[in-house]
């Protein structure tokens, strides 16, 4: 069941990235990557395991949106899920993969921040643009910083949604 939350998350952040996005802003590329900020946000409460069919989502919508193939979208993303990963990997404490600890509310952030600048980055090496990130450096930066808050504030959305370990009969 959260398999399919999550992909309907990753499809309704493709959606509003596609449309919304951009919109609000004057450079396009300046916009926040919605999709990273939501599986980053997501993954902080919950896991990356259960955030991951979101990558898949918002990959196909944004492929069937514009010129490149969805796989372009994935592989540019994997960059932001593998800081994910090793956010959620670097948590100290007894939480381990199942339980999340407050460490991912700081982590996810910086991780989803530095994951929309490799992911722009990668989608001009794959257009053929060697100058990676050129005179749009400022828009890459704007669009990381975005994201990276938009994450925070994911995070701390779906914070009430972790899972928490069992209360014993007699603790």
């Amino acid at each position: 069941m959260s398999a399919l939350l999550a992909l309907a998350l990753g499809v309704a952040a493709g959606l509003a990235q596609v449309g919304a996005a951009p919109a609000l802003f004057a450079e396009p590329r300046a916009a926040p990557l919605l999709p990273i900020a939501v599986v980053a946000g997501w993954s902080a409460a919950r896991g990356l395991g259960e955030a991951a069919p979101a990558l898949l989502g918002a990959a196909v919508v944004l492929g069937a949106a514009s010129e490149e193939r969805a796989g372009w979208f994935l592989l540019a993303m994997l960059p932001a899920a593998a800081l994910i990963a090793g956010a959620g990997a670097a948590r100290p404490g007894p939480s381990g993969p199942a339980l999340p600890s407050a460490w991912g509310l700081l982590l996810a952030p910086a991780a989803a921040g530095l994951g929309a600048a490799l992911y722009q980055g990668l989608l001009q090496l794959a257009a053929g643009q060697l100058g990676v990130l050129g005179g749009d450096r400022e828009a890459v930066l704007a669009a990381a910083a975005w994201t990276a808050v938009l994450a925070g504030v994911v995070a701390l959305l779906a914070w009430p949604l972790r899972p928490r370990p069992a209360p014993g009969l007699f603790r």
